[in-house]
């Protein structure tokens, strides 16, 4: 039959950056009449009609929590995985076996399918302690790095989805690692009305100056710098709100406001559907994209570019991309650093506009959809 098969080891679709990211570049293969498949776990956290094809494992018992992170359903499931892909690789009998991120390249080794690629959506050295009590940190972050050499090592080509990332994995594995532009979609940018809209619907008013955080809640994003540097705004702007739109409990989050007596200024959002995602970006001023660990590409700050939302991300946010003053650069870990971003996009608006436009432009050439395809053509 021919084309590509994707495996992914994840639940999808849910309101995730790897998950966005896989259905975008699938997408696009699709869009172009490319015979496009992809496996992946039972369930998914919302219906989806794909343009490629869908294949899942066989489901489990038991309620799904859609989180990162590892957890014994997700051993049974990459088991399940394995095993289906033996199967569907010989009845799709696909020109290239593709595997994102490191459970699926697993998956690919364990069921003796060789040759695949690997396509790496994170580093798994930093970011698997996140996951576990700091006195283990050291064990895992020298257990993920030998996972990414060992998987690199069985891939015929290996790619990364940020430049940063592409840099580390090749100084770890000792082989060329190609980068894999994420290809991301530019939407019509929203309008007074749309803004205002937004706005009531969220429980926000017009006079209100709005920072946005879009994404998880787990350790590795460093969500704690987004509510320290509200209370920085604070002092500045009296009508200063946190808008968070997130998948995750949000306890942890209103717990720290809590502490800073800031609660009162935090409006919670779902990241549900386009439509939702539409509504938090028009409603916000100013976009925070804070990173305590290296090594992914954060999706939401290609979302907030796109969206033409003014964006202040740390460093260590950038995963590498060559962004061309698209957003306001902070210093990694520095909550005053990310708040006197945001006081200076709150104060400026016509400068804020044009930083505004300058993401949406930096999305339309850097992520289009013919840049993608070319570097995938050329990993394949």
């Amino acid at each position: 039959m021919g084309g590509t098969l994707h495996v992914a080891a994840m639940p999808f679709p849910t309101p995730q950056g790897t998950q966005a990211a896989v259905r975008a570049m699938l997408d696009v293969l699709a869009g172009i009449g490319r015979p496009t498949h992809l496996l992946c776990y039972a369930r998914g956290a919302a219906p989806i009609e794909p343009a490629f094809e869908l294949h899942r494992v066989r489901d489990l018992p038991g309620r799904d929590r859609f989180r990162s992170g590892p957890s014994l359903r997700k051993v049974a499931e990459d088991a399940l995985l394995a095993r289906a892909l033996r199967g569907l690789r010989g009845r799709l009998a696909p020109d290239a076996v593709v595997a994102h991120h490191v459970e699926a390249a697993a998956a690919c080794v364990a069921a003796r399918v060789r040759p695949f690629v690997f396509v790496a959506h994170t580093d798994l050295g930093p970011e698997l302690p996140t996951y576990a009590p700091r006195a283990l940190a050291g064990v895992l972050s020298r257990a993920g790095n030998a996972v990414d050499r060992a998987l690199s090592a069985k891939a015929r080509a290996v790619a990364a989805i940020a430049p940063a990332l592409r840099d580390v994995l090749e100084e770890r594995t000792g082989r060329e690692v190609r980068y894999l532009p994420v290809p991301w979609p530019v939407p019509p940018a929203a309008g007074t009305d749309e803004r205002l809209a937004a706005r009531a619907r969220l429980s926000l008013s017009d006079a209100d100056d709005v920072l946005l955080y879009a994404g998880n809640l787990d350790a590795y994003q460093g969500w704690e710098l987004v509510v320290d540097a509200l209370a920085v705004v604070a002092t500045r702007r009296p009508r200063a709100k946190l808008l968070v739109a997130t998948a995750s409990d949000p306890e942890p989050l209103l717990s720290r406001a809590r502490e800073r007596g800031l609660v009162e200024r935090v409006r919670l959002a779902s990241l549900a559907g386009e439509a939702e995602r539409r509504a938090v970006h028009a409603a916000a001023d100013v976009a925070l994209v804070p990173r305590r660990t290296p090594g992914g590409l954060p999706i939401k700050l290609l979302d907030a570019l796109a969206r033409g939302v003014p964006t202040v991300c740390a460093a260590r946010a950038t995963a590498g991309l060559d962004l061309r003053g698209a957003a306001m650069i902070a210093t990694d870990d520095d909550a005053d650093a990310l708040a006197s971003g945001a006081l200076i996009t709150l104060g400026a608006p016509d400068a804020a506009r044009e930083l505004g436009a300058r993401g949406r432009a930096y999305v339309v050439i850097d992520h289009a959809p013919e840049r993608f395809v070319a570097a995938f053509d050329s990993l394949l």
